[in-house]
């Protein structure tokens, strides 16, 4: 049965998603605390263990594309977070993944090209940093630094040690290091390579189909126009804030950042911080000493000091900005634009990584474990690859869903009949059927199976049987549920692009009824299902069927018209 709007995930992005979520897993543990206890270097140590991380994973699953790909996953799955910010660790991940990318397609996948990738990655690190100064203090923090530099050496008594000499030494540092991760890695990779065919002791991973990729908190309205306006507010106010005089440019930005903050709940969350304002007093006192340099003679020089004041005013202005645009960012309609064609391979890839994820994170060793052991620990990670790439090809061939809920006897199976209609104007083939009902003294009597495809239908259930399983007053005849089982059968769907059940409820959550058909078509993941869903019975059967990809409408408040839209749409 060929279904053109399905989307078979490849191996290589399955394998990607392994990769990633176990990356970002380490990033969430190890980072949260090295976050929490202040430790200098962070992201430096960070980045030798994504380094150490992709090398020993290439050991196992030498395949072009595998970083750049698990490199983007890691990325979103941190961006995705609620707390994270654009300028973050995404942009800095992303790039280390490419470079190693980079260099293992230049030379090959060989400990040469790690090493030149690992190099390549640890002094991105640097370059991230310093374009991160630039992007939130602007140009004149190179001034103060420079400034502060020229001091600091003369005070050591070294003043011929220029900055670009001090720079390549210290570049230096960083591509020794990569060096260390890139063989540390290797060496892990080879060793997990001969530990894993002895491996017994597979750990036990579960999806979390309860972890919605985009479950987002409901009180934030979404809205792209106001995503491009927080991007041309944000740059009005930097080149404001660089061309004119300082109060012309501090009245559009207080009125953009109170703005941001009452639009957005958590605007000002990374200013709560105290470290911030430790920064913000550190940087007021350097910027007032040394902007125009500190042998001057003017300790105190008043245009250093609105140096300091600007620079902390454009840091509060650019973290403001760019976080009310990550949120925008989160908007629902990224989902739309991700499951399109070109995109899908990456949408179904994240889902599965971060539906995993709470189970990958409590199957991993404790930060401490990590920082003391980490060659042990990055072992282990590696060890349980396997059976992740299992329980994600799994996931990946379960079928797409769309639910169509309602309450009890409020139209549901009319609904979906015109939704087949407005399908088969559309030229897609629906297959199924649906379970119309009769009257008696304004009573429901009887309900019948109709065959979408064939127009044949037979008598399914009433309150005059007398054998046959029953649901309430109702029994249900044998000779209409084989009818509806020989309906769903795949050789008997062969053209259909959906196929339709009406409906799913008590029986099948129990295991009878159409729950073996279902189970069946489950496992032809070119089959898009149209399931009928009591609404008070959603949550258990997206639960019993495990259903990863669903999409859910409710007849109250959808039209059918734009459900059949969205649903060809997808």
């Amino acid at each position: 049965m060929e279904n053109p709007g399905r989307v078979i995930v490849k191996d290589i992005w399955l394998k990607a998603s392994v990769v990633g979520s176990l990356w970002a897993s380490v990033e969430i543990i190890a980072g949260s605390f090295f976050h929490n206890l202040r430790i200098p270097m962070a992201g430096t140590i960070l980045a030798m263990i994504s380094v150490m991380i992709m090398v020993a994973f290439h050991q196992i699953w030498k395949e072009k594309g595998l970083f750049w790909r698990a490199g983007i996953i890691c990325a979103l799955m941190k961006s995705i977070s609620p707390s994270a910010l654009l300028l973050g660790p995404m942009t800095g991940i992303f790039a280390e993944a490419i470079l190693m990318e980079f260099a293992t397609r230049l030379f090959g996948g060989n400990l040469f090209g790690y090493l030149l990738g690992g190099s390549l990655a640890l002094v991105s690190t640097l370059a991230h940093r310093i374009i991160n100064l630039l992007i939130i203090y602007g140009f004149d923090i190179v001034t103060v630094l420079l400034n502060f530099y020229q001091f600091a050496v003369k005070q050591l008594g070294v003043p011929g040690l220029r900055p670009e000499t001090a720079l390549w030494a210290l570049i230096g540092i960083y591509v020794s290091l990569g060096v260390f991760a890139s063989i540390s890695g290797y060496l892990l990779g080879k060793k997990a390579l001969n530990l894993k065919a002895v491996n017994d002791h597979s750990p036990v991973f579960e999806l979390n189909i309860e972890r919605k990729l985009f479950d987002l908190d409901k009180s934030q309205l979404f809205s792209v126009k106001v995503l491009f306006f927080n991007v041309f507010a944000l740059a009005v106010c930097l080149v404001l804030i660089n061309s004119f005089e300082f109060y012309v440019s501090m009245i559009f930005i207080t009125v953009y950042v109170a703005f941001c903050i009452i639009h957005y709940k958590n605007s000002l969350k990374h200013l709560k911080k105290p470290f911030f304002w430790v920064q913000v007093v550190g940087l007021t006192l350097l910027a007032t000493l040394f902007f125009n340099g500190f042998d001057r003679g003017n300790i105190l020089d008043a245009a250093g000091l609105m140096v300091g004041i600007k620079m902390n005013v454009r840091a509060v202005l650019v973290l403001i900005g760019f976080s009310a645009i990550s949120v925008e960012l989160r908007n629902p309609v990224v989902k739309s634009v991700l499951s399109k064609r070109g995109f899908s391979q990456l949408y179904q890839s994240l889902s599965l990584a971060f539906s995993a994820l709470p189970s990958v994170i409590s199957n991993l060793a404790r930060p401490g474990q990590i920082i003391r052991h980490p060659v042990r620990s990055l072992s282990e990670l590696l060890l349980k690859s396997g059976n992740l790439l299992e329980l994600f090809k799994q996931g990946s061939l379960r079928s797409k869903v769309f639910i169509i809920s309602g309450e009890k006897h409020r139209g549901k199976t009319t609904f979906v009949n015109n939704l087949a209609e407005i399908l088969n104007q559309k030229s897609f083939v629906t297959g199924g059927f649906i379970s119309p009902g009769k009257f008696e003294k304004n009573q429901r009597s009887e309900f019948s199976i109709f065959d979408l495809k064939t127009g044949n239908s037979k008598v399914l259930s009433g309150i005059h049987f007398t054998e046959g399983e029953s649901i309430g007053p109702f029994r249900f005849c044998q000779e209409g549920q084989n009818f509806g089982k020989e309906i769903l059968k795949p050789e008997n769907l062969v053209g259909c692009r959906f196929v339709v059940i009406d409906e799913i409820g008590p029986l099948e959550l129990k295991g009878q009824g159409w729950a073996a058909s279902v189970d069946l078509l489950k496992g032809h993941p070119e089959i898009t299902h149209i399931w009928v869903v009591r609404k008070n019975l959603v949550k258990d059967v997206i639960k019993k069927w495990q259903i990863l990809d669903v999409h859910v409408f409710d007849i109250a408040v959808d039209d059918v018209a734009d459900v059949a839209r969205r649903i060809v749409n997808s």
